[in-house]
C-alpha cells in the first residue's frame, strides 16, 4: 500500500483542543500531518475563530479533510452555522449523526444540509454508531437511499464497523463513492461492556493504534481503494496520559499510523 493515501488527524485525538481549533492545526502540520480534522464547537466558534481556523489551513498546507460534528435530532443541531463555517475553511466533508426517531426525519434533515453544503462543494457524510439511531452499515444505506441530493456519504469508521456487526462484505459490495473518507484506528476484540455507556468509553477512551490492537486493520484499509483518504480516530485514554504535549501525542500517533500502513 505504501504512504500514497492521505492521513488525517482526527480532531477527538486531542480533545483538549476542541475549543481552540486552529492550535489544533498548528499542532497537526508540526507533527508532520498533510490532513487534518476540524472541530466546531458551537459554544466558543465565532467569526474569528473562522478567520483563524482559515488562516492556519492556508498557511501549512494541511488538507481538512473534514468538520464535525452535526448532531442530528438532538436539540443541539447547529448545522447551518457549522456549513457556514466549513465552506470558509475549506472543508471536504462534514460528519453527522443522528438521534432522530426515524430514517425518514434523519433523510429529510440531511436534504436540507447537503443542499448548503453543495455551495461549498462538500459531502455531507453520515456516521453510524450502534448507540445512535443509525446502528448499522445498513441503517445508513436505507437513510440515504432517501436522502435528495449527490453530495450524500457513509462514514465508516472501524471501530463502529465491527462494534455494530456490519460485515466487510457489506461495505465491500456498496458503491465506493459513498466513501469519499473513512476512519481508521484499532482496539480490543470486545469492548468492556455492551451498554452504550461502555460503548461510549469504548469509542472515548479505548481505541488503539492502527496495528497495536486485535482488528482487522489490514483488511479494513484494502476495502478502500488509496485515494479514500484516512481520518485517524484514535481517541485514547492511554494515548493521553501517556503523551500530555500535543505536538508528541500527534507525532507518536503519525509515526506509528505509517509504519501500520506499510503492514
Amino acid at each position: 500500500m505504501g504512504n500514497e493515501r492521505l492521513i488525517s488527524l482526527a480532531a477527538g485525538v486531542i480533545p483538549e483542543l476542541m475549543g481552540n481549533p486552529s492550535h489544533f492545526i498548528e499542532v497537526a502540520a508540526s507533527a508532520g500531518w498533510k490532513g487534518t480534522g476540524v472541530w466546531f464547537d458551537p459554544d466558543s466558534w465565532t467569526d474569528r475563530t473562522t478567520n483563524e481556523v482559515a488562516k492556519r489551513i492556508e498557511d501549512t498546507g494541511l488538507e481538512a479533510v473534514d468538520m464535525e460534528v452535526i448532531r442530528l435530532g438532538s436539540g443541539a443541531d447547529h448545522g447551518e452555522a457549522l456549513i457556514e463555517a466549513a465552506i470558509a475553511v475549506g472543508a471536504k466533508n462534514i460528519l453527522t449523526i443522528s438521534s432522530y426517531d426515524s430514517f425518514e426525519q434523519t433523510a429529510e434533515r440531511l436534504t436540507e444540509l447537503c443542499l448548503l453544503a453543495s455551495e461549498g462543494n462538500i459531502c455531507i457524510c453520515l456516521e453510524f454508531m450502534r448507540f445512535t439511531s443509525i446502528r448499522n452499515f445498513s441503517d445508513a444505506l436505507a437513510t440515504i437511499s432517501m436522502v435528495e441530493a449527490d453530495n450524500i456519504g457513509i462514514l465508516p469508521d472501524l471501530l463502529h464497523v465491527h462494534r455494530s456487526g456490519t460485515s466487510y462484505e457489506e461495505i465491500a459490495s456498496a458503491d465506493s463513492k459513498l466513501f469519499p473518507y473513512v476512519q481508521w484506528c484499532d482496539a480490543k476484540m470486545e469492548p468492556v461492556g455492551w451498554a452504550n455507556r461502555d460503548l461510549l468509553t469504548d469509542a472515548l477512551d479505548d481505541r488503539m493504534i492502527p496495528g497495536e490492537g486485535e482488528l482487522p486493520v489490514s483488511a479494513f484499509m484494502s476495502l478502500f481503494d488509496e485515494s479514500v483518504p484516512f481520518s485517524i480516530e484514535v481517541r485514547s485514554k492511554g494515548l493521553r496520559d501517556g503523551f500530555p504535549d500535543f505536538t508528541d501525542r500527534a507525532g507518536h500517533l503519525l509515526d506509528l499510523t505509517l509504519a501500520a500502513l506499510k503492514i
